[in-house]
């Protein structure tokens, strides 16, 4: 399935991903393989944990 961003947003997430790789390897891998564990949980949603905009419970509709 084709991406919605654009061709010029993927390469400048691609140019930025390549610097943070290049400048943090460790916590490159680190951010790498979390979200390959946690794939199924989906990248929207542990996006959403990782920039503080919601909890596990927040997400599940659940108060805190």
């Amino acid at each position: 399935m084709p991406a919605i961003a654009s061709l010029e947003e993927l390469k400048a997430v691609e140019q930025d991903l390549t610097a943070l790789r290049n400048e943090q390897p460790a916590a490159y891998d680190a951010i790498s393989k979390l979200l390959k564990n946690h794939r199924k949980v989906g990248y929207k949603n542990i996006c959403k944990m990782l920039l503080g905009e919601a909890t596990p419970e927040k997400l599940k509709g659940q108060s805190a």
